[in-house]
Protein backbone atom coordinates (compact mmCIF):
# COMPACT_ATOMS: atom_id res chain seq x y z
CA UNK A 1 0.00 0.00 0.00
CA UNK A 2 2.72 2.46 0.97
CA UNK A 3 4.80 1.68 -2.11
CA UNK A 4 1.84 2.36 -4.38
CA UNK A 5 1.01 5.52 -2.46
CA UNK A 6 4.60 6.80 -2.65
CA UNK A 7 4.71 6.01 -6.37
CA UNK A 8 1.43 7.85 -6.87
CA UNK A 9 2.70 10.86 -4.90
CA UNK A 10 5.96 10.90 -6.90
CA UNK A 11 4.03 10.89 -10.18
CA UNK A 12 1.78 13.63 -8.82
CA UNK A 13 4.82 15.71 -7.80
CA UNK A 14 6.38 15.35 -11.28
CA UNK A 15 3.08 16.29 -12.93
CA UNK A 16 2.71 19.29 -10.64
CA UNK A 17 6.21 20.53 -11.44
CA UNK A 18 5.43 20.08 -15.15
CA UNK A 19 2.29 22.21 -14.69
CA UNK A 20 4.29 24.91 -12.93
CA UNK A 21 6.81 24.95 -15.79
CA UNK A 22 3.97 25.05 -18.35
CA UNK A 23 2.39 27.95 -16.47
CA UNK A 24 5.68 29.82 -16.39
CA UNK A 25 6.10 29.29 -20.13
CA UNK A 26 2.59 30.65 -20.73
CA UNK A 27 3.33 33.69 -18.58
CA UNK A 28 6.86 34.42 -19.80
CA UNK A 29 6.62 33.34 -23.45
CA UNK A 30 2.98 34.24 -24.08
CA UNK A 31 3.29 35.02 -27.82
CA UNK A 32 5.25 31.84 -28.54
CA UNK A 33 2.70 29.82 -26.54
CA UNK A 34 -0.15 31.24 -28.60
CA UNK A 35 1.68 30.35 -31.82
CA UNK A 36 2.24 26.78 -30.61
CA UNK A 37 -1.43 26.49 -29.61
CA UNK A 38 -2.35 27.77 -33.08
CA UNK A 39 -0.19 25.10 -34.75
CA UNK A 40 -1.63 22.35 -32.54
CA UNK A 41 -5.21 23.45 -33.33
CA UNK A 42 -4.32 23.61 -37.05
CA UNK A 43 -2.92 20.08 -37.00
CA UNK A 44 -6.01 18.81 -35.17
CA UNK A 45 -8.23 20.45 -37.79
CA UNK A 46 -6.26 18.88 -40.62
CA UNK A 47 -6.31 15.44 -38.98
CA UNK A 48 -10.05 15.81 -38.36
CA UNK A 49 -10.53 16.75 -42.02
CA UNK A 50 -8.55 13.77 -43.27
CA UNK A 51 -10.46 11.41 -40.98
CA UNK A 52 -13.84 12.82 -42.09
CA UNK A 53 -12.92 12.50 -45.76
CA UNK A 54 -11.59 8.95 -45.41
CA UNK A 55 -14.61 7.93 -43.33
CA UNK A 56 -16.93 9.43 -45.96
CA UNK A 57 -15.03 7.62 -48.71
CA UNK A 58 -15.36 4.26 -46.89
CA UNK A 59 -19.09 4.66 -46.20
CA UNK A 60 -20.21 6.74 -49.16
CA UNK A 61 -23.97 6.88 -49.68
CA UNK A 62 -25.62 9.25 -52.12
CA UNK A 63 -28.41 10.44 -49.81
CA UNK A 64 -26.51 10.30 -46.56
CA UNK A 65 -27.48 13.08 -44.12
CA UNK A 66 -23.94 13.93 -42.94
CA UNK A 67 -21.44 14.80 -45.64
CA UNK A 68 -18.01 13.94 -44.26
CA UNK A 69 -16.26 15.09 -47.41
CA UNK A 70 -17.51 18.68 -47.23
CA UNK A 71 -16.94 19.10 -43.50
CA UNK A 72 -13.56 17.35 -43.79
CA UNK A 73 -12.49 19.60 -46.64
CA UNK A 74 -13.57 22.73 -44.74
CA UNK A 75 -11.74 21.52 -41.65
CA UNK A 76 -8.57 20.91 -43.66
CA UNK A 77 -8.81 24.33 -45.36
CA UNK A 78 -9.27 26.08 -42.02
CA UNK A 79 -6.32 24.08 -40.62
CA UNK A 80 -4.12 25.16 -43.53
CA UNK A 81 -5.18 28.79 -43.05
CA UNK A 82 -4.25 28.60 -39.36
CA UNK A 83 -0.87 27.01 -40.20
CA UNK A 84 -0.23 29.87 -42.63
CA UNK A 85 -1.04 32.35 -39.87
CA UNK A 86 -1.27 30.86 -36.35
CA UNK A 87 -2.23 34.28 -34.99
CA UNK A 88 -5.78 33.65 -36.23
CA UNK A 89 -6.49 31.42 -33.24
CA UNK A 90 -5.11 34.10 -30.93
CA UNK A 91 -7.42 36.64 -32.58
CA UNK A 92 -10.52 34.45 -32.75
CA UNK A 93 -10.41 33.30 -29.11
CA UNK A 94 -10.84 36.76 -27.49
CA UNK A 95 -13.53 37.73 -30.00
CA UNK A 96 -15.55 34.62 -29.17
CA UNK A 97 -15.08 35.14 -25.42
CA UNK A 98 -15.99 38.83 -25.83
CA UNK A 99 -19.20 37.94 -27.68
CA UNK A 100 -20.10 35.40 -25.01
CA UNK A 101 -19.49 37.97 -22.25
CA UNK A 102 -21.63 40.59 -24.05
CA UNK A 103 -24.52 38.17 -24.64
CA UNK A 104 -24.41 36.95 -21.04
CA UNK A 105 -24.11 40.49 -19.65
CA UNK A 106 -26.96 41.77 -21.80
CA UNK A 107 -29.20 39.08 -20.36
CA UNK A 108 -28.14 40.05 -16.83
CA UNK A 109 -28.69 43.72 -17.65
CA UNK A 110 -32.26 42.92 -18.67
CA UNK A 111 -32.78 41.01 -15.42
CA UNK A 112 -31.40 43.96 -13.43
CA UNK A 113 -33.83 46.28 -15.21
CA UNK A 114 -36.64 43.85 -14.42
CA UNK A 115 -35.61 44.05 -10.75
CA UNK A 116 -35.84 47.84 -10.94
CA UNK A 117 -39.64 47.56 -10.94
CA UNK A 118 -39.53 45.61 -7.68
CA UNK A 119 -39.18 47.92 -4.72
CA UNK A 120 -37.84 45.16 -2.46
CA UNK A 121 -34.63 44.39 -4.33
CA UNK A 122 -31.33 46.09 -5.03
CA UNK A 123 -30.97 46.38 -8.79
CA UNK A 124 -28.24 49.04 -9.06
CA UNK A 125 -25.24 46.78 -8.35
CA UNK A 126 -26.21 44.11 -10.95
CA UNK A 127 -26.99 46.93 -13.39
CA UNK A 128 -23.56 48.56 -12.97
CA UNK A 129 -21.73 45.20 -13.08
CA UNK A 130 -23.58 44.22 -16.25
CA UNK A 131 -22.56 47.45 -17.96
CA UNK A 132 -18.94 46.96 -16.84
CA UNK A 133 -18.82 43.41 -18.18
CA UNK A 134 -20.30 44.57 -21.50
CA UNK A 135 -17.42 47.05 -21.69
CA UNK A 136 -14.96 44.21 -20.94
CA UNK A 137 -16.51 42.14 -23.74
CA UNK A 138 -16.21 45.08 -26.14
CA UNK A 139 -12.56 45.56 -25.16
CA UNK A 140 -11.86 41.90 -25.96
CA UNK A 141 -13.57 42.24 -29.35
CA UNK A 142 -11.86 45.48 -30.34
CA UNK A 143 -8.42 44.49 -28.96
CA UNK A 144 -8.26 40.73 -29.60
CA UNK A 145 -4.46 40.52 -29.66
CA UNK A 146 -4.12 42.16 -26.25
CA UNK A 147 -7.01 40.00 -25.05
CA UNK A 148 -5.32 36.81 -26.22
CA UNK A 149 -2.10 37.72 -24.46
CA UNK A 150 -4.03 38.55 -21.29
CA UNK A 151 -6.05 35.35 -21.40
CA UNK A 152 -2.90 33.28 -21.94
CA UNK A 153 -1.21 34.93 -18.99
CA UNK A 154 -4.23 34.36 -16.76
CA UNK A 155 -4.30 30.69 -17.79
CA UNK A 156 -0.56 30.53 -17.09
CA UNK A 157 -1.03 31.98 -13.59
CA UNK A 158 -3.91 29.57 -12.90
CA UNK A 159 -1.80 26.59 -14.01
CA UNK A 160 1.06 27.78 -11.75
CA UNK A 161 -1.34 28.11 -8.80
CA UNK A 162 -2.68 24.61 -9.49
CA UNK A 163 0.84 23.17 -9.67
CA UNK A 164 1.95 24.84 -6.43
CA UNK A 165 -1.18 23.73 -4.57
CA UNK A 166 -0.69 20.18 -5.83
CA UNK A 167 2.94 20.17 -4.64
CA UNK A 168 1.79 21.35 -1.21
CA UNK A 169 -0.86 18.59 -1.15
CA UNK A 170 1.73 15.94 -2.01
CA UNK A 171 4.07 17.12 0.75
CA UNK A 172 1.24 17.10 3.31
CA UNK A 173 0.03 13.67 2.17
CA UNK A 174 3.53 12.19 2.33
CA UNK A 175 4.02 13.55 5.86
CA UNK A 176 0.75 11.97 6.95
CA UNK A 177 1.03 8.64 5.17
CA UNK A 178 0.35 6.64 8.36
CA UNK A 179 -2.99 8.36 8.98
CA UNK A 180 -3.99 7.97 5.34
CA UNK A 181 -2.99 4.28 5.30
CA UNK A 182 -5.19 3.61 8.36
CA UNK A 183 -8.22 5.02 6.53
CA UNK A 184 -7.72 2.75 3.53
CA UNK A 185 -6.88 -0.44 5.46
Amino acid sequence: MRKKFNKLMTISMITSIAFIILGLILVIFTKLSLDIIGYVVAMLLIINGVLNITDDYKQFKVFYFFDGFTSGLLSMIFGIIVIANPNYIALIMPIMIGLWIIINSTFKLRMALALKDSSKTNWILPYILSILTIVVGLCLIFNPEIGALGISRVIGFLVIIYGISDVIDVVIFKKNIKAIAKVFE
